[in-house]
């Protein structure tokens, strides 16, 4: 049987960092950061926005590109691109991220660009939002890679049906669904849905475990409070299952967020990551 390529997406090996706070940027070398992806096992590796700023500032992308390719990283993705379909300043700020996040995505051959709506927004247009994402999904294929919407229940675009919508109005070929089982289990979406989608429409899926349940806000949950696969209450194997059921044949990613996380090691994080995933995805 031919193994499953499995993506140490950002958090997994960022080491003390966390998403929604005034630094997200890793306190682990880049490079010390995908040598322990590589050990543990992962042949992918995701990257968000402010640390992709350090590694142009320093490093450079072709020579991450080259110690990426040096420890047998084959697949990147790169992530978060925020307020596409917005205006005024917000609009300004997100145009000069994307330009950023393409132009990486380029040099380093990332198979996808990691987007979804806006934080706290309760309406929800997929007739407004979809000719933005047709024009950003295009502006990803131009960079050689694509576009996947990661619906969040804390997020304008809260659910896969929602996101789903987006895409078939969009239309687009560089455009599709990128789908996390954390969001899928907290929203209480049933895998008969998941099993509905066309696989050719997801560009991207992640694996992490939680609680029965909810532990503060949702945004606290999923930022603190994740566990590695196995190690909680989701039903990961129904979920591949789905997923699978769908066609899709591509890598799977990691996406381990947690104060737990936060506390160990690099190595030890994305040893014990890819430990707990493997056995699921096979």
């Amino acid at each position: 049987m031919t193994s499953v390529d499995l993506i140490a997406a950002c958090w997994t090996s960022a080491g003390a960092a966390a998403p929604c706070t005034d630094d997200e940027r890793s306190p682990v070398s880049i490079r010390e950061r995908v040598e322990a992806v590589s050990d543990a096992g992962f042949t992918g590796f995701g990257i968000q926005h402010t640390d992709l700023a350090v590694v142009r500032n320093t490093i450079g992308y072709e020579e991450f590109r080259k110690v990426l390719d040096g420890n047998g990283i084959s697949t990147v993705e790169v992530e978060f691109l925020e307020d596409w379909f917005t205006d005024g300043p917000e609009r300004v700020a997100s145009d000069v991220a994307r330009r950023e996040l393409l132009t990486a995505a380029e040099v380093l051959g990332a198979r996808v660009l990691k987007t979804g709506g806006k934080f706290h927004r309760e309406e929800f247009d997929a007739e407004l939002l979809a000719p933005h994402f047709a024009r950003l999904a295009q502006d990803a294929a131009n960079a050689g890679t694509v576009v996947g919407i990661e619906p969040a229940p804390f997020r304008e675009i809260q659910t896969p049906q929602q996101a789903m919508a987006v895409i078939e109005l969009a239309d687009h070929p560089a455009g599709g669904l990128y789908i996390d089982i954390w969001h899928t289990e907290r929203l209480g979406i049933d895998f008969s849905y998941v099993r509905s989608i066309p696989g050719h429409r997801i560009v991207g899926v992640e694996i992490d475990d939680a609680d029965a349940e909810i532990r503060g806000s949702l945004l606290d949950d999923t930022v603190n409070h994740r566990r590695f696969p196995g190690e909680g209450t989701f039903d990961i194997a129904g979920f591949v299952s789905a997923i699978k059921s769908t066609g899709f044949s591509g890598p799977w990613g990691v996406e381990l967020i947690s104060a737990e996380v936060r506390s160990m090691s690099v190595q030890e994080a994305t040893r014990r990551a890819y430990s707990t995933t493997r056995k699921f995805v096979e």
